[in-house]
């Protein structure tokens, strides 16, 4: 599902087995995070990144 177009550096996935998301950054597919919110894995990948 698409909601908006963005020249965002990052992509959002939502694990529904268990229930977190997780941000992948879009250069470096190997960086991974995940959160409870989109804001909290995006913000655990800033940290790694």
């Amino acid at each position: 599902m698409k909601f908006q177009t963005t020249n965002s550096w990052f992509n959002i996935v939502l694990d529904t087995k268990r229930q977190l998301f997780v941000a992948t950054d879009k250069l470096h597919p190997e960086l991974r995070a995940e959160g409870v919110t989109i804001e909290d894995a995006v913000a655990n990948l800033k940290t790694q990144a």
